[in-house]
């Protein structure tokens, strides 16, 4: 298995991951394009040619601090349960300290915390939502 960054190539894999572990909210494509912008790391995992796993990170500047934001954690049903989401969050962690990230953040389901909990994350604040589409 190889993890590396998102290329163009890989946008119909990473949008049909998207959609079968989440939602058909993740089949509008196009996926924003803007692959250069260093505040934004998204990570495919790969095996065959074929994506199993995605991943990103969002670093957002505060007004005194930044902050990294785990978002989009899929792994393909078939790979689940072999260290494939665990090993595209650790390097994701890294990456967040190297970016100087005072704290990363992730948003989970109450299913997937005690994955997140085994990974190092704890349970800290509560998030709300609004929906805008």
């Amino acid at each position: 298995m190889e993890i590396r960054n998102l290329n163009r190539n890989d946008f119909d894999q990473v949008i049909n991951l998207l959609v079968t572990s989440f939602s058909s909210r993740y089949n509008h494509p196009p996926i924003n394009e803007n692959l250069n912008n260093p505040n934004t790391i998204c990570l495919v995992a790969v095996i065959d040619n074929v994506i199993i796993g995605v991943a990103s990170l969002y670093i957002i500047e505060k007004l005194t601090r930044k902050m990294g934001l785990i978002e989009d954690v899929a792994v393909d049903l078939k790979y689940r349960g072999k260290g494939i989401g665990k090993k595209l969050i650790q390097k994701l962690i890294v990456e967040s300290k190297k970016q100087g990230c005072d704290k990363t953040v992730l948003n989970s389901t109450e299913n997937n915390v005690p994955f997140y909990e085994k990974i190092g994350f704890t349970v800290n604040e509560l998030q709300m939502v609004l929906r805008n589409n």
